[in-house]
């Protein structure tokens, strides 16, 4: 049996890039691209994983995001703008998105934003029975990572939630299998 593994980046599109990175020193966003970049590589690409960026049908990937010749781009059959006007019910289709990747039995998601879309796509491939996990390193969180000394670039995890937190960080994974677990 061969074994098809994925990574799939949720929603690299300029707006969210910009709301993370706003408010920083100049040399933040080519810090943050670089190393966004390598992680994708060392962690995914090195690994032979597929490298799939899901967009909205009206978006292009933002410039942080350097795409390689054999990188996957998946619509998400939504517009942005129909996806900020109304969050309460407008999802894109889950198992479209992971229907796009292809015959996997592994997949690896990161991007925006990892307690709604990513954990929403990240249950619905659990509930498919492939091995899943998100990469919470490389959601959101990311640019609060980049300050951690004990940051791993090509290994997930590399973050250990501090004593003072640490109860409220498990309970937030319980019934979350696609979560990291093992602290």
């Amino acid at each position: 049996m061969t074994t098809t593994k994925a990574f799939l980046f949720l929603y690299p599109i300029q707006p969210y890039f910009d709301f993370e990175i706003r408010h920083r020193q100049a040399d933040f966003r080519q810090k943050y691209s670089d190393l966004l970049n390598l992680c994708i590589d060392r962690r995914y690409r090195q690994k032979n994983f597929t490298i799939n960026y899901a967009l909205f049908d009206d978006c292009q990937v933002a410039d942080i995001i350097k795409l390689q010749p054999n990188d996957k781009i998946i619509k998400v059959g939504l517009d942005f703008s129909q996806e900020n006007t109304n969050r309460t019910n407008l999802y894109p289709d889950a198992d479209s998105i992971i229907d796009q990747l292809g015959q996997i039995t592994t997949l690896r998601l990161a991007g925006f934003h990892m307690w709604d879309c990513v954990d929403r796509l990240a249950e619905t491939a659990y509930d498919k029975k492939l091995d899943v996990l998100v990469d919470e390193d490389l959601t959101e969180f990311f640019s609060q990572r980049l300050g951690d000394t004990n940051f791993k670039i090509a290994t997930y995890p590399s973050y250990r939630p501090p004593k003072h937190i640490f109860g409220d960080f498990i309970n937030a994974r319980q019934n979350k299998p696609w979560l990291h677990q093992d602290y």
